[in-house]
């Protein structure tokens, strides 16, 4: 089984406002584009879990609206921390018939359900260690990780560098799969990509 996890965390500084609940297309915002995204993959059959911690009170009552058993919420009280601080949070205590988890940024509603669910075959056809989306040359999101590195993760402090250096340790053990989507990097951390994304162009309103 195969456990997601969505960092939804972040005080996005840069974008200026929470962007989380930014409308995207219609009446969904980013965050909830994303999380239905992944949930709309059959191929993740464990928990779903978006980690929360700036407007934590305001990103609860969108999640909270979408029926599915699935959805799990996460606090992490120490997100000022950084990343590694979501991905520990959103780890701990993982199901154990959990084999792994794939880990998703909650700034990536370019995504698409087909791309996901072909890279969740993917992992599991060869479960390599680490599994990592290529595009252009370009490293991107859903990261797909091994339960067996669990310990080494939680070991591990903020100056260590995050997954990212994880993935450098383990080199020879990172599969690279390559995309032809180039949402797997595209994330919306300022106002003019936002603006340049967002659907029917929208982000221009």
């Amino acid at each position: 089984m195969l456990t997601a996890v969505i960092l939804a965390a972040g005080s996005a500084r840069r974008m200026g406002r929470l962007k989380q609940l930014l409308p995207w297309q219609g009446e969904k915002t980013i965050l909830e584009t994303v999380v239905r995204t992944v949930l709309a993959c059959p191929e993740i059959d464990d928990e779903v879990r978006v980690v929360l911690g700036t407007g934590r009170e305001k990103v609860v009552p969108v999640l909270e609206a979408i029926a599915d058993p699935r959805l799990v919420i996460v606090d992490n009280w120490d997100y000022q921390r950084g990343m590694l601080s979501s991905i520990q949070a959103g780890i701990a205590a993982l199901p154990p018939a959990s084999e792994g988890f794939a880990l998703f940024l909650g700034d990536q509603p370019l995504l698409v359900q087909d791309l996901v669910a072909s890279l969740v075959r993917q992992w599991r056809q060869n479960c390599p260690d680490f599994l990592v989306p290529v595009c252009r040359g370009r490293r991107g999101h859903p990261v797909f990780v091994s339960k067996k590195y669990l310990p080494e993760i939680f070991a591990m402090k903020d100056a260590d560098g995050g997954l990212r250096n994880l993935l450098r340790r383990h080199s020879d053990l990172v599969v690279c799969c390559q995309v032809d989507s180039p949402s797997i990097y595209i994330d919306l951390d300022y106002p003019a990509e936002y603006r340049k994304y967002r659907p029917n162009g929208e982000g221009s309103k």
